[in-house]
């Protein structure tokens, strides 16, 4: 009985065929939505962000497997983005990662191009729930509560970089 309970919240909240499923965590539409054993969706970005914070469910507390974050259960649909036109000219941004270069998701990397084309040295912006500096003077991003974990970027055009995967997935 508590199961089906169970069931029925999650099928209230996160409605797999839903074009406008909205991830409680940053209450954007869900990016690349990862579902948990529990049954609740969220973008990939956030679960891995409340998963390698406190390891349960931002939902229903629920305990996250240690290997979720590896092996994520991916719904295969995905949302497309109010302004899904790309980056102009094929541009893209990129983060360097271990072993190599990571594209951003397609909102991060929209929201980089949309600063980097107003001309600002910098802006703030939150990556697996985590509030992250984005230096263009210097190329760098970083998260603000700790400026020395500083990773390179660069804004490039898809076909130049050999990319290790998007947002952290291969």
């Amino acid at each position: 009985m508590a199961e089906s309970l169970q069931q029925q919240l999650v099928d209230s909240t996160c409605k797999e065929n839903d074009e406008n499923m909205e991830c409680a965590v940053c209450l954007q539409r869900c990016i690349h939505p990862a579902q948990l054993p529990c049954g609740h969706i969220f973008c990939f970005l956030c679960v891995k962000g409340f998963a390698n914070q406190n390891k349960k469910c931002a939902m229903c507390r629920q305990e996250i497997p240690k290997d979720f974050i590896d092996q994520p259960n991916l719904l295969e649909f995905s949302i497309p983005l109010e302004n899904s036109e790309g980056v102009e000219n094929d541009f893209q941004w990129f983060y360097e990662g271990r072993n190599g270069w990571w594209q951003y998701d397609e909102r991060a990397s929209e929201e980089i191009e949309e600063a980097f084309k107003l001309g600002i040295p910098s802006f703030e912006l939150i990556i697996c729930g985590e509030l992250y500096v984005i230096d263009f003077k210097h190329k760098f991003q970083y998260p603000k509560r700790n400026s020395s974990r500083k990773r390179s970027i660069k804004r490039d055009k898809i076909n130049n970089v050999v990319v290790k995967g998007v947002a952290g997935l291969r």
